[in-house]
């Protein structure tokens, strides 16, 4: 059984402009490497494409890049509480000095900065099957490298 929350919360997850795009979205995602997203604010690429991975996409273990720490919180409790989780769960967050995540964690919002000291000591990404890097137009000398 679901939570009491739950339907309401995916109704309005189905009424987000993404949600009419998700097969195209998983399809494209599985045939490349790279994908670029674009779409006005507010239709769910920072919220949907991550939990449509989740759903979809068995042994995922995502980062999601944020340009800034009050975005990495705010997305990781927003997606979590879409989910019906507690943050810190499947989804979680790391950002400078603070971190919310456990071995459940499968989604780790975080910063461009966290993103890239994690890139520097491990350039490989062991462990993780997607990167998600959103709002790349925001141009800051962390993303530019």
């Amino acid at each position: 059984a679901s939570p009491s929350g739950y339907p309401a919360l995916q109704a309005t997850r189905r009424r987000l402009p993404c949600w009419s795009r998700l097969d195209e979205i998983l399809d494209v995602l599985d045939r490349h490497r790279v994908v670029l997203i674009a779409g006005e604010t507010g239709c769910g690429k920072s919220t949907q494409v991550p939990q449509y991975l989740l759903d979809s996409v068995p042994g995922v273990n995502l980062l999601v890049t944020q340009p800034r720490r009050i975005a990495a919180i705010s997305l990781a409790e927003r997606v979590a509480q879409e989910r019906c989780e507690q943050v810190g769960g499947v989804v979680g967050y790391n950002i400078h000095m603070d971190k919310k995540m456990s071995k459940d964690t499968r989604c780790t919002f975080c910063t461009t900065g966290v993103f890239r000291r994690r890139l520097l000591g491990d350039p490989q990404l062991r462990g993780v099957t997607h990167v998600v890097i959103d709002e790349v137009h925001e141009r800051e000398l962390h993303s530019d490298y």
